[in-house]
């Protein structure tokens, strides 16, 4: 199989559907999968529901598509899909972020030795180098590269998240709450959220758990 990739983990499976494959493709190996799995496990006698976590890559599947899936694993009573998940933020979200009235927007490239503050919300499409930081009172919402620090609620706002790709960073910081990137094992995507929990450490993960890691957040912008 070219386009469907399965990895197994606790309690279910990931499956990956490679972005440049075509959708109908992806659907007859997503078939024939479900079909293998399903007899195999009914060999073994195991009726236990499993869970597909579907990770789409940089693709955004369609409202038709995600049905289309979610219709084909009905056929297996003994699967079920937790979640599809993209490597995306789509346009409608980035124009969310930016419709908010304290959201600015900026095109810096910080450079190493720069510090940069903007007050409020940032929607930062620009790029930070290794050695710079990037730093907001708000909540910070990345599209751009991000080689060096960045720091949202500066200095004492934990209710601020960062949202994007930190997978080059080399530190987050949010409030005085700090995690050093640079060894981190921790995987991020253009969605990651990250986040001060209810324990007030730094904590991660995805805008499809915004509604639940920031109702209020959640509520304002509608949902991403």
């Amino acid at each position: 199989m070219h386009n469907v990739v399965l990895k197994g983990h606790q309690g279910g499976y990931q499956l990956t559907l490679k972005q440049n494959g075509a959708f109908t493709a992806i659907i007859g190996e997503l078939g024939e999968l479900f079909a293998k799995l399903s007899r195999e496990r009914s060999g073994q006698g195991d009726e236990q529901i499993v869970g597909f976590k579907i990770n789409t890559e940089n693709r955004l599947l369609t409202d038709r598509e995600k049905q289309q899936i979610q219709e084909l694993i009905e056929q297996y009573p003994q699967f079920r899909v937790e979640k599809i998940e993209s490597g995306v933020m789509t346009k409608a979200a980035a124009k969310a972020w930016k419709e908010q009235d304290s959201v600015h927007i900026s095109r810096l490239v910080i450079r190493s030795g720069q510090e940069i503050q903007i007050d409020g919300d940032v929607l930062f499409i620009g790029t930070v180098h290794r050695g710079g930081i990037l730093r907001a009172t708000g909540s910070v919402y990345l599209v751009g590269k991000i080689e060096g620090v960045v720091q949202a609620g500066f200095p004492d706002r934990e209710e601020a998240i960062v949202v994007g790709d930190l997978s080059q960073a080399i530190q987050v910081r949010i409030a005085d709450n700090i995690d050093i990137l640079a060894d981190s094992d921790q995987t991020f995507t253009p969605r990651s959220v990250t986040y001060i929990n209810d324990l007030h450490m730094l904590d991660y993960g995805n805008l499809d758990e915004l509604k639940a890691i920031r109702p209020k957040l959640y509520n304002k912008i509608g949902e991403a």
